[in-house]
């Protein structure tokens, strides 16, 4: 049989570019800037930027289960699988989580259960509002929800009744995410309905499974290519870059209206919710598409995604997520700004560089040491002939 794989290099460029549209638009949002006319109203769709995290989480993440499929090989080792997840997550996540509870002055006093649920990822699921300093870890929190079913998710779409198996069907793939995709925007369109700031319904996984089933849906297709090559339509598309990517923007333009709710901390309605997250995962469809399929590296957009700055950014990226809102207060406290009063480019700039570098030092000196503890004992790869050479295993 014969295998072509990729190693999609223009990806880690995606995960800088969304960690700091996550920057840009909390800066936004904490000076009020989201309020001024259009320039506001973009801003404030910067949240665009988990978007991509997600797309690109369920395309990385699946992509080796696939493979395995199509290649007629052991599944991988959910073991080590979530392993490495819990390594590359657990360890910054709860050092941000210490240094918000004991030193944000908007924490103080708080609880042992608030401590718990932070700790644990399951502050989604009680009726208390998020921590100051932690209030973007809801997107962490669906995430790992999205690591513990992925394994049985995938092994769901790639099973086939009657004594087949499992094999890789992309067509069937398609069918079971778009049923999974339709669900999710019914419970996202049902939630936004339920009143009370504190709850957290339409934060949960179900809500934003549509954009993790985009990549999904992705690696299926990747991982078929990779065996089977073929003429694809997402092939096609995907050396058009140009065109996928004026789609994207048009769409992520129409996102910016008020047809995908209220900037502002408002319950939005039924319509509004539903919206916004179909046109998210339209327009992330298409800002990746062409860097998952089509030439790798062909074309000045490409060669730049490639390049040593943005692949640095793209491997700090989860310590600017974590970071950036601790660092966010702490440059409204020393510069003695209030809240909502303006003066967004010295906000966001202080912030967006004092995270980078903080992210930078965290990555090398803590981060990637910890890493190398993928393989130790019980945690071992145990299944290494299903992992195919060159196969992309994140």
């Amino acid at each position: 049989m014969t295998f072509h794989d990729r190693s999609f290099p223009a990806l880690n460029a995606v995960r800088a570019i969304g960690a700091i549209m996550v920057v840009l638009t909390h800066a936004a949002f904490n000076t009020g800037q989201i309020n001024q006319g259009w320039v506001g109203a973009a801003l404030a769709r910067l949240d665009f930027g988990v978007t991509l995290f997600f797309v690109l989480s369920g395309f990385l993440l699946s992509r080796p289960w696939f493979l395995t499929v199509a290649l007629d090989r052991p599944a991988p080792s959910s073991r080590h699988y979530l392993w490495k997840r819990a390594l590359r997550i657990l360890p910054l996540y709860w050092v941000v989580v210490v240094i918000a509870l004991t030193l944000d002055p908007a924490n103080d006093g708080a609880g042992w259960q608030v401590w718990l649920t932070n700790l644990t990822f399951t502050q989604l699921y009680v009726p208390e509002l998020l921590p100051s300093s932690l209030t973007q870890m809801w997107s962490l929190c669906t995430e790992v929800a999205f690591y513990l079913v992925l394994p049985l998710l995938c092994w769901w779409l790639t099973w086939q009744p009657r004594g087949v198996g499992h094999v890789l069907d992309a067509g069937s793939v398609l069918r079971r995410c778009a049923v999974l995709f339709v669900a999710g925007v019914a419970w996202q369109a049902t939630v936004a309905q339920i009143p009370g700031s504190e709850g957290h319904y339409a934060q949960w996984l179900p809500g934003y499974l549509p954009w993790f089933l985009v990549g999904v849906w992705f690696a299926a297709v990747s991982a078929r290519l990779a065996v089977e090559p073929g003429d694809h339509v997402l092939e096609r598309l995907g050396r058009d870059l140009p065109g996928c990517w004026i789609l994207a923007t048009a769409v992520f333009a129409i996102a910016c209206s008020p047809i995908a709710g209220p900037r502002q901390l408002l319950i939005p309605g039924g319509w509004e919710a539903g919206s916004k997250v179909v046109l998210y995962a339209v327009a992330g469809a298409f800002y990746v598409l062409p860097l998952v399929f089509g030439p790798e590296r062909e074309g000045w957009v490409r060669t730049q995604l490639s390049g040593p700055v943005l692949y640095w950014l793209g491997d700090i990226s989860y310590g600017i997520f974590a970071i950036h809102m601790l660092v966010l207060n702490a440059v409204f406290a020393v510069l003695d700004i209030d809240i909502f009063t303006g003066r967004y480019l010295t906000v966001a700039t202080a912030t967006l560089t004092v995270t980078i570098v903080l992210a930078s030092v965290s990555f090398y000196l803590f981060e990637r040491p910890i890493l190398r503890a993928k393989n130790i004992a019980f945690f071992a790869r145990m299944d290494r002939e299903a992992r195919p050479a060159r196969a992309t295993v994140r």
